[in-house]
């Protein structure tokens, strides 16, 4: 796998809705060929973290409960929907996921938050269980967990670039018996990200950008450490949150967002509210005055390719922050 430029970044993202159920799952995987399985199994999933995990798939997995809305989406593409028994409740809301319609089909949708409910994983009897350890209540659902005996592949490195995000879609396609799928994926992530990068390589000028959220009742400004901070600097910008030592995604003041001064405004729809969602912020008489704002210096993009959930459409993101930032260098 070529590796791409580095940077950190990782969006904390909230689940939404209640369980739902739908018949019909037509974008579901198609079966291996008869024998084909059964040979490639047992295989053991080599996981990076601290510590690394070894972790022993016995058969292909046809229950998957994918606990984080990242893992979901990734299994989604590497999988198809049909092999999915549980995703979370935000997985099918069309700002966040590429593939909305068909999370929707998955029968279980876990319910909104952070803390998974151990009990309601195990007695759906997954043959695989998928989450990302990013808050304090998956960790314990992961400790209580791995007590069932059940499978389980815990994603450690919070999807913070584009180089994690490709680690995580080979491990998993590993585990999902989907290894050319996540290849091709990542080829095209490679692929794609190069050629962003050749084209700003002549730019001399990067301007302070401010990445703002709605995934609360207010914006948030995202910190340096997030996904959608790594597409940022990879479509030639800088952060205003390492500019004002911004450390915690968290809710941002008109005060604040005016002591940054950035020289542009990323806005990412989480819950799908659209600018609506940051306007009382940004007409604020004081933040109107901002030249980022006056000259017109503010984009808003869908986190389903901006956020951790992105998977490959990430490179929609990248090109269009891009083209955004420096529209002359990259036509």
């Amino acid at each position: 796998m070529k590796h791409l430029l580095a940077g950190p970044a990782a969006a904390v993202l909230g689940l939404s809705l209640l369980t739902g159920c739908a018949p019909d799952r037509g974008d579901a995987s198609p079966a291996a060929p008869a024998g084909q399985a059964d040979a490639a199994y047992p295989r053991t999933v080599e996981v990076p973290g601290d510590p690394p995990q070894r972790v022993t798939v016995p058969a292909r997995p046809t229950r998957i409960a994918a606990l984080s809305p990242d893992v979901a989406e990734a299994a989604v593409e590497l999988a198809g929907a049909g092999r999915l028994a549980a995703v979370p409740a935000s997985a099918a809301n069309p700002s966040l996921s590429s593939h909305a319609e068909a999370m929707a089909s998955v029968p279980v949708k876990l319910p909104p938050g952070t803390d998974p409910d151990p009990e309601q994983i195990i007695s759906l009897k997954p043959d695989l269980i998928l989450l990302t350890t990013r808050h304090g209540g998956e960790q314990d659902a992961r400790e209580v967990l791995a007590q069932a005996g059940i499978p389980m592949i815990a994603i450690t490195n919070g999807w913070r670039t584009l180089e994690e995000v490709e680690r995580n879609l080979t491990v998993l396609g590993r585990a999902l018996d989907a290894e050319a799928k996540a290849r091709d994926l990542v080829a095209e992530l490679d692929r794609r990200a190069a050629a962003v990068a050749e084209k700003i390589a002549g730019v001399t000028e990067r301007p302070g950008v401010a990445i703002l959220s709605n995934q609360a009742d207010r914006p948030f400004l995202n910190a340096a450490d997030v996904l959608t901070s790594d597409l940022v600097r990879r479509a030639g910008g800088d952060l205003v949150a390492e500019r004002i030592g911004w450390r915690t995604t968290g809710p941002v003041t008109a005060e604040r967002l005016i002591a940054a001064r950035p020289d542009a405004i990323l806005l990412v729809d989480v819950t799908g509210r659209g600018r609506d969602s940051f306007r009382a912020l940004l007409d604020d008489p004081a933040v109107a005055e901002l030249p980022a704002v006056r000259q017109g210096r503010v984009r808003l993009l869908p986190a389903r390719i901006s956020y951790a959930t992105g998977g490959v459409r990430l490179a929609d993101g990248l090109e269009e922050i891009a083209r955004w930032l420096h529209p002359e260098a990259m036509r």
